[in-house]
């Protein structure tokens, strides 16, 4: 299939989010300042295209430096927690483009009800991914499920 077409822009912003992100190890306070206000200089040229949506995703935004995620930079954040068994069966039947029958909404609920494990959105997103139909996901889930 085609590949979409990657910006210069999008490829600075990469590349400028990976200096960022290395190990704060190898560099020292000044670099990290200078990498930060390039990086701010680049999502702010990024920012003002109309039509551009720029996503950023962290496990610890509590550690991100409030010039980066101010208002006008971010303008949405949203926490994508452990998901409830509804959702689980909302993103199966997005992802299969099929509703699951009855027998199918049991075998979820049953598994998830047994299960000691929370799921995130990225684990039934690779169950989905991994599988072609909507029994083969249940089957990876309820596998998944008792696996803690």
């Amino acid at each position: 299939g085609d590949k979409p077409v990657q910006s210069d822009d999008d490829k600075l912003v990469s590349t400028m989010i990976k200096a960022c992100l290395e190990d704060e190890k190898k560099y020292n306070m000044r670099n990290d300042k200078l990498n930060l206000s390039g990086l701010l200089n680049v999502l702010d040229g990024v920012i003002d295209c109309p039509g551009r949506i720029v996503i950023m995703t962290t496990n610890h935004p509590e550690k991100l430096d409030p010039a980066l995620v101010r208002p006008g930079r971010v303008n949405k954040k949203l926490l994508l927690s452990y998901m409830g068994c509804t959702q689980i069966q909302q993103m199966i039947e997005y992802y299969s483009i099929a509703k699951l029958d009855e027998s199918q909404i049991r075998r979820l609920y049953d598994a998830f009800e047994c299960s000691a494990q929370a799921f995130t959105p990225a684990e039934i997103e690779e169950l989905c991914a991994e599988h072609e139909d909507v029994d083969a996901v249940l089957g990876g889930f309820e596998r998944l499920a008792v696996k803690n």
